[in-house]
């Protein structure tokens, strides 16, 4: 059970980070840098998540929040990784 929660977290926080990473604003989109800020956060929260377990393997400690990720990880792709929509900013 331990290796399905590890391998959950990976999978999730790198599909978070990767689709932060890949977001291309629309032409004309205005830069607000609270949200750049949030994004930066959040890549650097998922992204960081995502090594750490690649690089201690079975041994990372993992905690019982995988469905806030995954809510998350739906959330970001149905927002397609802007996280203005994501927190319901216009």
């Amino acid at each position: 059970m331990a290796e399905f929660m590890t391998t959950a977290t990976l999978l999730f926080s790198l599909a978070i980070c990767i689709r932060l990473l890949t977001y291309r604003p629309t032409p004309g989109a205005s830069h607000r840098a609270g949200i750049a800020w949030c994004a930066w956060l959040l890549i650097a929260a998922t992204g960081g998540q995502a090594l750490q377990i690649m690089l201690q393997g079975a041994r990372a400690n993992v905690s019982g929040w995988q469905l806030v990720l995954l809510v998350l990880l739906v959330a970001t792709y149905r927002s397609r990784g802007n996280v203005a929509h994501l927190f319901g900013s216009k």
